[in-house]
């Protein structure tokens, strides 16, 4: 039987703690009720569990997880999933900004489309968005996977040193050193396995991006590709 935390006249802290003490004490599934939006709910939670959020969360939610598995019955506010590790965070909405930053490992799946900025500093994440992303997103990405299924804004994989991007709708200008790259038969097998389980696919039809190499290291007498990516 599933456990029940309900955030009704609770505090955040408060909220956290339960959910701490439920997953230590083995719990495999928890309901969160009532969730009302609040900021920073399930941070730092380490064990195998998995936590559905019965409506929107704030900023900062599913933050700093080493192996749990979250599902927002809503939207999301900005930093959803932030420097994880390993588990999971499935939104069935939106989000906001943030998307997934500083992950090195795991996976967020956004269903709806996000704000600015969505994976930067992706160190070895995951990050899948069925709607559209604003711009900067995949900024100074390092490594790992993003998955775009609609339109992406300006700005996209801007100083970029590692990882693979893809994008199924409209590209506008990419950033800095972000180029395009041959699709793959394995690109297109890996797509179809992260977004088929959620019923999400292409706008139009899958493009790939990556990083040209121009900025791994700084040369002076290359100063004008630099100034130009500053």
């Amino acid at each position: 039987m599933d456990a029940v935390v309900d955030c009704a006249g609770q505090t955040t802290r408060a909220i956290n703690q339960a959910l701490k003490r439920l997953a230590a004490d083995g719990a495999t599934e928890v309901r969160v009720l009532h969730p009302g939006a609040r900021n920073c709910l399930g941070v730092a939670l380490f064990d195998p569990v998995r936590i559905r959020f019965e409506g929107s969360v704030g900023y900062l939610c599913c933050t700093l997880g080493d192996g749990a598995d979250f599902e927002v019955m809503g939207d999301a506010g900005w930093s959803i999933g932030a420097d994880m590790h390993a588990g999971s965070v499935l939104v069935h909405g939106g989000a906001g900004t943030n998307v997934g930053a500083s992950m090195k490992g795991g996976t967020v799946v956004v269903k709806g489309s996000v704000g600015t900025r969505a994976g930067i500093a992706n160190k070895g994440g995951t990050i899948v968005v069925g709607g559209d992303a604003g711009y900067m997103s995949g900024f100074m990405y390092q490594k790992g996977t993003m998955v775009i299924c609609g339109d992406v804004d300006a700005g996209i994989g801007d100083s970029m040193y590692a990882g693979d991007i893809y994008v199924g709708g409209d590209l506008g200008a990419p950033g800095s050193d972000c180029v395009e790259q041959e699709l793959t038969t394995a690109d297109t097998e890996l797509l179809a396995a992260l977004c088929e389980p959620h019923g999400l696919g292409p706008k139009k039809g899958w493009l790939k991006l990556g990083s040209g190499g121009k900025l791994h290291n700084f040369d002076r007498r290359e100063f004008a590709i630099w100034r130009e990516a500053m």
